[in-house]
């Protein structure tokens, strides 16, 4: 199984604006470059707080015939409502992982809305994460998460690949988060190798496709 990372981030490194969201700051050539990663995909990666933050519409507009891929949604603690637009529009019945210990709440508020799947821990584990997308079948799956949930997929050395849009941005607040944020380093950031793979630009941004070498 392929995982790979899909973000945009600003000049100065940003992926967040100053309130925590990302919306208004990415054009029309992303959202259709956004499309085709997703095309390449069988499953999308989501985090809790993108869905409350963005409330994304996972389905496929900008490439003619192409399959939507299936919402797996990761929720460490607490409950989603269930009418954000993932349960409400999307083309496979989302696929919820929690924890044992919010299982309970998972189930009264989404048990009509998900296929849901609780880990035997505390926490979300990617490789346990992984683990439940093989066994699925998922061979391509696009991690569409924040800064946090990348931290966890990148430290558990889980990703494969990285797009990266650069938009014609500064915010310059400091303390905005970057594509993957903890308050610990990477370990041995400095001995792992990216390859540039792809780089092209579309009107004022500049996409960029790194694999782990």
């Amino acid at each position: 199984m392929k995982l790979s990372i899909n973000m945009a981030m600003t000049l100065d490194g940003k992926v967040v604006r100053p309130d925590g969201r990302w919306y208004g700051l990415t054009s029309s050539e992303d959202k259709t470059q956004m499309d085709v990663y997703r095309s390449q995909s069988d499953a999308v990666l989501i985090g809790k707080n993108s869905i409350l933050n963005d409330n994304p519409i996972v389905k496929i507009r900008a490439v003619p015939n192409a399959l939507n891929p299936r919402p797996v949604i990761l929720v460490r603690k607490g409950t989603l409502p269930p009418d954000k637009h993932v349960f409400e529009e999307s083309d496979h019945i989302p696929l919820v992982i929690c924890t044992k210990a919010n299982l309970k709440e998972i189930k009264t508020s989404l048990e009509n809305k998900a296929e849901i799947f609780a880990l035997d821990s505390d926490d979300i584990d990617p490789k346990k994460v992984t683990g439940i997308l093989k066994r699925k079948g998922y061979k391509n799956v696009l991690l569409e998460g924040g800064p946090k949930l990348n931290f966890s997929f990148l430290e558990a050395d889980l990703v494969d690949r990285i797009y990266l849009t650069v938009v014609p941005y500064i915010i310059g607040k400091t303390g905005l988060a970057g594509i993957a944020d903890r308050t610990s380093e990477l370990p041995g950031f400095d001995k792992q190798n990216w390859t540039l793979k792809q780089h092209f630009a579309k009107g004022n941004e500049i996409f960029l496709v790194y694999e782990k070498s």
